[in-house]
């Protein structure tokens, strides 16, 4: 179907573009020295007539597209040609045949002699106006297929992204499950109390972790539990090495983030930072709310003098391009080492559901 057809708001204003040259036929009709009544009574049913007979273009526009190169051009310039010869005489023919039927009006009946004099300028218009539908027709089509592009584009980019964050759900850091059971394991014999307490929390974070991990975006607050659950182990782990700050806004709460977006930092800032540290440090996580966006860090210590992580820019890079990914240039993320602490910084604004 032409595109024009599928869409009641393009017909519309596709018709509406052929009142002005209504308007130039009855006006050149008006010169000849037609009276209002004939130049009306012609030009209107037959722009109208002239509308839908040119929609014909698409069929032939699709049936040579561009990009033939130079002799694929000639071929394409002989078919529009000869079609515009064809369109422009059967539109001519069409206002005679409409002339001949309103010749039976009284204040119409000279119509049909002044039509045929003026059949080689209506042949000429139509001509025309067919190139011009042919120019639309071409139109039509590179959008269309812009359209498409864009459309396989997000198709992909979505595919892509539901590759990555399965994969980032699969990489869900393999050494902290086994340094987890591995530390259940140990404190059973010392103290069954906290490896008991140790498995309600690992599970309550794997629950976790799995269900937020089937959506593509979840409120910061819910992130922020993720973490807390997450920490939490790590805490019994590293004991007093340990030490959380949390500075949370709640109006941040609310705002809405690509899933699994907090989670990598959290763990980088245990495995690169305070686990490098004999005597541990404190991990800070602050959200806040500035002028409509979020800024969202986590601080932590890092070994000055200890060689760079393998891995860490890797993690880095997904959460910027997943950032990026969600909210383009209205986000910013930042990672930087200064003074023994690392600090990954994210800027979004600030959408809820």
């Amino acid at each position: 179907m032409h595109p024009l057809l599928a869409s009641r708001a393009r017909l519309g204003s596709y018709l509406l573009g052929w009142l002005p040259i209504a308007a130039l036929l009855a006006g050149m009709a008006r010169t000849q020295g037609w009276t209002w009544a004939e130049a009306g009574a012609l030009s209107l049913p037959l722009c109208l007539l002239g509308a839908f007979l040119f929609l014909s273009a698409w069929t032939l526009c699709r049936a040579l597209p561009l990009g033939q190169g130079t002799e694929g051009l000639a071929n394409r310039g002989a078919a529009w040609g000869t079609a515009a010869l064809l369109m422009g005489g059967l539109w001519s023919g069409l206002a005679w045949l409409l002339a001949r039927g309103l010749a039976w009006l009284p204040a119409l009946s000279g119509l049909p002699f002044k039509v045929r004099t003026a059949l080689p300028v209506i042949t000429g218009l139509g001509i025309l106006l067919y190139l011009a539908s042919v120019a639309l027709s071409y139109l039509l089509l590179a959008q269309a297929r812009t359209l498409e592009a864009e459309r396989r584009g997000a198709e992909l980019q979505m595919v892509a992204q539901e590759s990555e964050l399965k994969a980032l759900r699969a990489q869900l850091n393999p050494h902290f499950l086994f340094n987890s059971l591995n530390s259940i394991s140990a404190l059973t014999a010392v103290d069954p109390v906290r490896a008991q307490e140790m498995c309600v929390l690992l599970s309550e974070f794997l629950r976790r972790s799995l269900g937020l991990g089937e959506r593509r975006l979840v409120t910061l607050g819910e992130e922020l539990e993720l973490a807390r659950a997450y920490l939490a182990i790590e805490q019994i782990r590293f004991g007093s090495r340990l030490q959380l700050a949390w500075r949370i806004d709640p109006a941040a709460e609310p705002a809405l983030l690509p899933t699994l977006l907090l989670q990598p930092l959290v763990e980088n800032a245990i495995k690169h930072g305070i686990a490098t540290l004999t005597e541990g440090g404190v991990l800070t996580v602050d959200a806040a709310v500035t002028e409509g966006h979020v800024v969202l860090s986590v601080d932590n210590p890092v070994d000055a003098d200890a060689p760079p992580p393998v891995g860490l820019g890797l993690g880095l890079r997904q959460v910027r391009q997943r950032l990026l990914g969600r909210f383009g240039a209205r986000s910013r993320f930042e990672a930087s080492l200064r003074d023994g602490h690392h600090r990954a910084l994210l800027v979004f604004p600030l959408e809820t559901l």
